[in-house]
């Protein structure tokens, strides 16, 4: 039979000033330990589970680093590594924890879901406790349920995402791209608020924004979608087009699943294809 042994190492948090505040001891289990002093570290291996607080981690191998004064300075997990803190989840192929201010940065096809949100990107970063992560090179899926009960996704790509559920606020910065069914939204930057049961209820663009709908196109500084109510509208100077129909207005607006657009204050140009003059 595999026996599991229990490691209890004492690992100082940092305040924002530099000055100690506590000690938070973490329990490592693993079938495999090693010391080697020369090199300052402890390695555990086979099956690894580290508890800290609310962080709950495994891993096939970690290594713990010490400074010369043996105080615990990283954890390194490689192999499968799954972490867990409250609502918060996050895989990938390895996870390097600073124990002094509690962040941990998790990369390797790394995977990070919160609540509804499902995310993929280059690298994960959460800090121990907090209700914050951050995501390079995102991609998220929101799943969301329609009238009829059936799932109708959002997804959002862009090259960052930071997500606070303690303000209940998704911001998504570079590049965005928010789709759902045949609408699209794209602009340098969108924020997503969401209720108490993490449900998206509003996207809002900003800086910026170009919306496409079937045959449908607007473009202007923001465009806010009511995820809700499937309606998009979109203000700042806005311009739009539906087919061969150009138009300027104070606002447009689009409806999911409708081939409908309306404007406020909207003046129209109609564009006419002009006759070939007949060869001589």
């Amino acid at each position: 039979m595999n026996i599991i042994s229990v490691f209890i190492i004492s690992l100082v948090t940092a305040s924002p000033d530099g000055g100690v505040m506590f000690t938070k001891p973490a329990e490592i289990q693993a079938k495999k330990f090693k010391v080697v002093n020369k090199e300052l570290n402890a390695e555990y291996s086979d099956e690894v589970i580290v508890t800290r607080a609310s962080l709950r981690m495994t891993c096939r191998r970690l290594v713990v680093e010490y400074d010369q004064n043996h105080e615990v300075t990283r954890l390194l997990a490689r192999g499968d590594v799954v972490a867990v803190d409250k609502d918060r989840w996050g895989r990938g192929d390895e996870a390097d924890y600073d124990h002094r201010t509690g962040l941990m940065v998790i990369r390797g096809s790394p995977q990070a879901r919160q609540g509804k949100r499902a995310v993929t990107g280059s690298q994960v970063t959460f800090v121990e406790g907090s209700e914050r992560i951050e995501v390079a090179n995102a991609k998220t899926r929101v799943d969301e349920q329609t009238d009829g009960g059936v799932s109708d996704p959002i997804a959002i790509d862009a090259d960052k995402l930071v997500l606070d559920e303690r303000q209940s606020i998704a911001t998504w910065s570079g590049h965005v791209k928010a789709r759902r069914g045949d609408t699209t939204m794209i602009g340098p930057e969108m924020t997503a608020t969401y209720d108490e049961n993490g449900t998206v209820t509003h996207i809002e663009g900003h800086h910026g924004v170009e919306a496409t709908q079937g045959n449908k196109w607007a473009r202007g500084q923001q465009a806010v979608y009511d995820a809700t109510r499937g309606m998009l509208v979109v203000t700042g100077n806005p311009e739009a087009r539906q087919e061969k129909n150009r138009m300027r207005g104070t606002k447009f607006i689009f409806y999911q699943g409708a081939d409908l657009l309306e404007g406020e204050n909207v003046t129209s140009i109609i564009e006419v294809e002009k006759k070939k003059k007949p060869k001589k």
